[in-house]
């Protein structure tokens, strides 16, 4: 503690705020905003949070349901600075500092209610069996104006010099890349400076929309971190040039959706790639990469309450627009839900494709690595795999059709309680139940338009 003090004190010399922040169940960012003479304290003590941060809905409501409120006073956690997450978010002035923190027990062990530990779990029991993951995620995004319209709903960007929105999809557009370049290259220079190794950065199928890869990384928990930031700093960089950003999964009802998708591959103790083939062979044809798809396969069911957490992201989920909707596999085909990507053997690994852009990634990443280890461990066998269009017919069978279905079977899931915890699953499945019904008590513009 004493050598970070002083390096960041050498580091910001000129420092005022930090802000302290974690992301929350729906995987928002949360925290406190600190004076600079509050920085040894932090790092010696922490901040105190309660724990029922971890049981608030998307609009912020603490559900009592959880158990975390009421039946518990509301009870007080430590949360300490994450490892190596200071940053500069005043650009490059150093009067302004930001850093991850993650709530623990009042012994210092991580708490089994914050999804950053949850994960953690996860990779430990994963490197148990052997297996360390290499994890790349690609996080999809619109940019959008700052006002919704006269209904309330969402409007797209306008070009900068044009005044206008893009008129056309420019899948890969160099044009329409430039046409936002200023912001979306502001926001991979921040990401940069925020210890997110942001790689490439392109132009989606929909108006506005745009997607930013990060480089893959033998730490899952850091790779999480960086997911979380990326999407935290990119619409604090979409506002200071004067527009805003969306992660959510279906913004605009005839425009494609946005994903997160996680590239995975494993390595054993020795560094080998357990997913690659033989050279010559068949990229499917290693045992341990069709276990882990078949591991994938049989645990999306109960899993869906995070890969689409609200009720936005289950507009997503439409045949034909990029969000895969089926237990579907197979080779270099953007059809599918899990993708084994063209390469060398060396680099082999498959690609979750189900997930929406506006998850928690920590949960996500420990639900997808789960499934894979279960796979493994039980030799599950995939499904038949697809080589044509997985939309023509897609294997729905026992997948949830429904939000309320999807938390249903999260709840009650083997699988999940025993990764993620019973505790945490019960705070989940009770804030997106509480999250699911407030929603659906309230009364939309479109009834008043069609059934007064």
């Amino acid at each position: 503690m004493t050598q970070l003090l002083k390096a960041l004190t050498k580091n910001f010399p000129n420092l005022d705020t930090i802000t302290a922040m974690f992301a929350d169940s729906n995987g928002i960012m949360r925290g406190k905003v600190l004076p600079a003479d509050a920085l040894e304290k932090l790092l010696s003590e922490g901040i105190l949070l309660p724990a029922s941060v971890y049981g608030t809905d998307a609009t912020g409501e603490s559900v009592a349901e959880t158990g975390l409120v009421w039946d518990t006073g509301d009870e007080d956690f430590p949360f300490h600075v994450v490892k190596d997450s200071f940053h500069d978010i005043s650009d490059g002035n150093g009067t302004d500092a930001a850093c991850l923190i993650q709530m623990m027990t009042n012994d210092g062990t991580p708490h089994h209610l914050d999804p950053r530990s949850v994960l953690g779990k996860v990779v430990d029991r994963l490197n148990a069996m052997g297996l360390h993951p290499v994890i790349a995620p690609e996080l999809e995004f619109y940019l959008i104006d700052r006002q919704l319209d006269d209904q309330g709903m969402g409007q797209y960007a306008r070009i900068p010099i044009s005044g206008e929105p893009q008129p056309t999809n420019q899948i890969y557009g160099i044009e329409a890349f430039d046409e936002f370049a200023d912001v979306v290259s502001d926001i991979r220079r921040t990401c940069l400076m925020a210890g997110v190794r942001a790689d490439t950065a392109i132009t989606e199928y929909g108006r506005g929309q745009y997607e930013i890869n990060i480089l893959h990384n033998e730490d899952a928990l850091r790779a999480a971190d960086e997911a979380a930031l990326l999407r935290y700093h990119a619409r604090r960089v979409a506002r200071r040039h004067g527009l805003d950003t969306t992660f959510m999964g279906k913004p605009f009802a005839n425009d494609t959706g946005s994903g997160f998708h996680l590239h995975v591959s494993l390595w054993d103790d020795k560094g080998n790639n357990v997913m690659a083939e033989k050279d010559g062979d068949d990229p499917t044809s290693n045992p341990i990469l069709r276990y882990a798809v078949g591991g994938m396969a049989t645990h999306l069911a109960d899993s869906f309450a995070v890969f689409a957490p609200n009720a936005n992201a289950w507009r997503r989920m439409l045949p034909g627009h990029y969000a895969p909707v089926d237990r579907s596999w197979g080779i270099n085909n953007r059809t599918v839900n899990f993708r084994v990507p063209s390469g060398s053997a060396k680099s082999r690994r498959l690609e979750h494709r189900a997930s929406s852009a506006d998850i928690n990634p920590y949960l996500t990443i420990a639900l997808i690595l789960a499934a894979m280890a279960e796979g493994i461990k039980h030799q599950i066998a995939p499904p038949e795999m697809t080589t044509a269009n997985a939309y023509d017919a897609p294997d729905r069978d026992g997948l949830p059709s429904t939000w309320a279905e999807a938390i249903q079977l999260f709840r009650n899931s083997d699988f999940v309680n025993s990764w993620l915890g019973e505790d945490y699953t019960k705070v989940y499945a009770a804030t997106k139940e509480y999250e699911r019904n407030t929603f659906a008590a309230n009364i939309t513009p479109l009834e008043w338009s069609w059934y007064r």
